[in-house]
């Protein structure tokens, strides 16, 4: 890991990174070893991606017993409609990486930001040469998509600007990866879009109820 950082900060130019990110967990070793690896690197931040809540939270754990910066960011996939259960998004290799009321709640809890990759399913929101995932194809997301079209039409916005300004109203911060300047252009103008408290209220209400709320902010 330290060989494969110091490759990156070469390769970049850089001696020190603001956010490292641990991509996925590895079983095989055993989390207070990858801490106390992270200890000595050049990084002010260091996040985790594809983990479960409980092993991020052994992780913090050690981290404070040895006085290291204990993990303070989650990285998973997340966009306005939900997978059916049991299954997982196209991109998405680990029963983990997709965000989930738990991995939220325990956010929240203790002041961790959420990253959420993937937000506009690599364009199908708004390409019709691209098709939604047959993961998302259930009535929970009929209502959604309803509800998504309705907000949308009232903006004048695109469907993919619609749900980055509903992920950043729900405190996600949304990672995209366009390869056309249109495609960076329309997505800044998404974030900086503002939904109302009702157009929120609608998006979050088309398929719960009050209690089951999984990107909530408490």
């Amino acid at each position: 890991m330290r060989a494969a950082f110091a490759g990156s900060l070469d390769r970049l130019g850089i001696d020190r990174v603001d956010l490292l990110w641990l991509h996925q967990e590895d079983r095989s070793t055993p989390i207070e070893e990858t801490v106390e690896a992270l200890a000595g690197l050049p990084a002010d931040r260091v996040g985790v991606s594809n983990h479960p809540a409980w092993l991020v939270e052994r992780g913090r754990a050690h981290a404070r017993t040895i006085g290291a910066p204990p993990f303070d960011a989650l990285q998973l996939n997340a966009t306005y409609l939900r997978p059916r259960p049991g299954t997982l998004p196209p991109g998405v290799v680990h029963r983990f990486g997709v965000l989930s009321d738990e991995q939220a709640d325990y956010a929240a809890e203790h002041g961790l930001e959420v990253w959420a990759y993937t937000p506009l399913l690599s364009g199908a929101y708004d390409n019709p040469a691209k098709d939604i995932p047959d993961v998302y194809d259930h009535p929970g997301n009929t209502a959604r998509l309803a509800a998504l079209d309705a907000v949308t039409a009232e903006t004048g916005a695109a469907r993919g600007q619609v749900v980055l300004a509903w992920l950043l109203s729900r405190g996600i911060r949304p990672m995209l990866g366009g390869s056309k300047l249109d495609q960076l252009d329309a997505a800044l103008d998404g974030v900086e879009l503002k939904l109302t408290p009702d157009q929120v209220e609608r998006l979050d209400a088309a398929d719960r109820h009050a209690w089951a709320a999984p990107f909530a902010r408490h």
